[in-house]
């Protein structure tokens, strides 16, 4: 018998005796039985596989563990699912062992070297190779070796890798892969088979089934046996239909999850709900419900609040940023842009468009992080936006000391649709006028094709992502299509190059630094507030705060939710 089918032998035994005793498993001891929280969720799930959709991050980021996790750009380790360390690093290569501890699949299968063989297949295979997942580090790394008995893989990256602890993302279950790829139903036999699938480089089976299998529709329900979890949940039904707006996924505690924190609720009822009356259904119909800040919503959310209702405002990861466009008159002279963007009253424009929710819009000092991100004070003390783009005394001298002819014309692109956005261009149009500019309605219903278009356009008001990753930093600051300030620089485009092979915490925040200050040297923006959203819950259920970051506050959340009276969430 070869040492690989002895070893094979001995994983099918290991998890006959699991599953023997998975079907009388018991809760965690975080969890409290029967409990449930039923949330007004605005998303869509789509897939029970790769998130493709915010709503599947939602449900992902409760349902698959990973070795980490980036939270406000501080990578977030996971020990109990496993460990990611550095082997060895050079500049032309490094290696990384990826090392699983005990986690198990749902159904009492374990998690192994197959599962993250799989993984690095999707991840470096992304796109346009052949798997319908976000790409990341993994791309152009080499096949990974692996010890099955260890239940761990080393992937050498063709030079460095900024994101080596999250680039491997664990989100499909080899053994179901294998099953539906191969026709195998021996849940070890489908693992040794997706392994061999990936030693050969023969992905087109996999792919298809990674791509297909865990697609979610009401055409066609996603079985039980693909609806697999790592994480504290795991897909117990889904009923009705995305499409049509009545979605509602039930999560149940995942009884084989065996990290210390697991949630209190068993059950996490997420109802699909975009309509305008969500708050009207709380403490009926819903327990938590995630809105956008409305100023028709202020008074009831605030009466809420004083009826003891909780209640709490987080950033969305989007930022209220005013931009200037570089490359065409009358911007096109820094010092123009200089004198245009100290005429911004940021502080009066919070006010007259947040009104009552001015406190839910918090001030933001740069472009590139956000208030709470690893490295935000010391961006906004070496960057120095609020020195260089404070607000002039003089808006109309600083304009003829740059040399613009007064009423000279700045056409404003902005959402139609915002009423935030439509308060803050009138704000912004007081204050150029008494600065001798001209300020142009140049509103849109659609702001992001005229910038796709090339449209017209001098300044653009709209809400920009918190870059989490130097993919992220390059659409929004680099030099390609999806800069709309047309601002280029070599300098920066080489920093954001190597933020994306620097692995020392603390380096990778010092050139990120740098690029904000790039950034701020260019005087093409002016940050104005931090996009934010509001949770409110019921008395029923106690301790929601909700966390900042587009990926939604609800999706890191709900382990720390509690029922009324319980106290805080137990170890597991």
């Amino acid at each position: 018998m070869t040492t690989r089918r002895a070893l094979s032998v001995l994983a099918a035994a290991a998890a006959v005796l699991v599953l023997s005793a998975c079907g009388g498993a018991p809760l965690p001891s975080s969890v409290i039985e029967d409990s449930s929280v039923d949330v007004a969720w605005r998303g869509a799930l789509t897939s029970v596989g790769s998130p493709v959709s915010t709503g599947d991050d939602d449900v992902s980021q409760l349902t698959h563990a990973q070795f980490a996790r980036l939270d406000q750009g501080t990578v977030v380790e996971d020990r109990s699912f496993g460990r990611v360390k550095i082997l060895d690093e050079s500049d032309s290569a490094m290696t990384v062992r990826y090392d699983l501890e005990q986690p198990s699949w749902s159904d009492g299968i374990p998690l192994d070297s197959a599962d993250l063989m799989l993984a690095w297949a999707a991840g470096a295979h992304a796109g346009d190779d052949g798997f319908e997942i976000a790409s990341s580090g993994l791309v152009g790394s080499r096949t990974p070796t692996y010890d099955e008995f260890e239940r761990s893989i080393d992937v050498t990256f063709d030079g460095t890798a900024a994101d080596w602890q999250t680039a491997l993302q664990v989100v499909a279950p080899a053994h179901v892969v294998g099953r539906i790829a191969f026709g195998i139903d021996d849940p070890m036999a489908a693992k040794q088979a997706v392994i061999q699938a990936v030693e050969n480089g023969d992905l087109d089976e996999i792919a298809s089934a990674f791509n297909s299998a865990f697609e979610v529709s009401a055409r066609s329900p996603v079985g039980e046996d693909r609806r697999l979890a790592s994480g504290p949940y795991v897909v117990e039904r889904i009923d009705g239909d995305a499409e049509a707006g009545d979605q509602v996924v039930t999560l149940v505690s995942n009884r084989e999850f065996q990290a210390e924190v697991a949630g209190a609720f068993e059950r996490i009822v997420f109802r699909q709900d975009r309509s305008t009356d969500v708050i009207d259904h709380i403490g009926d119909e819903y327990d938590v419900a995630q809105l956008p800040v409305s100023q028709a919503d202020f008074v009831q959310v605030r009466d809420l609040e004083r009826d003891d209702y909780g209640m709490a405002t987080v950033g969305s990861g989007r930022i209220w940023t005013l931009l200037a466009r570089a490359d065409t008159w009358p911007l096109q002279d820094i010092e123009a842009r200089t004198a245009f963007l100290r005429t911004i009253p940021r502080s009066d424009i919070i006010a007259a468009a947040a009104g009552d929710w001015t406190e839910a819009y918090e001030p933001i000092s740069a472009m590139t992080l956000a208030p709470g991100d690893n490295g935000y004070e010391i961006a906004v003390e070496d960057g120095g936006l609020e020195k260089q783009l404070e607000l002039a005394q003089d808006p109309a001298a600083m304009r003829r000391s740059a040399g613009v002819p007064e009423n000279t014309v700045v056409c404003i692109l902005y959402d139609t649709d915002s009423a935030f956005a439509r308060s803050a261009f009138e704000t912004m149009s007081d204050a150029l006028d008494e600065g001798g500019w001209t300020a142009r309605d140049c509103g849109n219903a659609s702001p992001e094709e005229v910038i796709a278009v090339g449209g017209a356009y001098d300044a653009v008001l709209t809400t920009i992502d918190v870059p989490e990753t130097p993919a992220d930093i390059a659409r929004q600051w680099g030099a390609g299509d999806g800069n709309p300030t047309h601002a280029t620089s070599k300098e920066r485009d080489a920093l954001i190059e190597r933020l994306g092979t620097v692995t020392d915490p603390y380096e990778r925040r010092d050139v990120r630094v740098a690029i904000e200050t790039d950034i701020v040297s260019q005087r093409v923006a002016v940050p104005i507030a931090a996009d934010p959203v509001v949770i409110v819950a019921s008395r029923d259920v106690e301790t929601v705060q909700g966390a900042p970051g587009r990926h939604g506050a609800l999706a890191s959340d709900p382990l720390e939710w509690v029922p009324e009276g319980a106290g805080p969430p137990a170890a597991g």
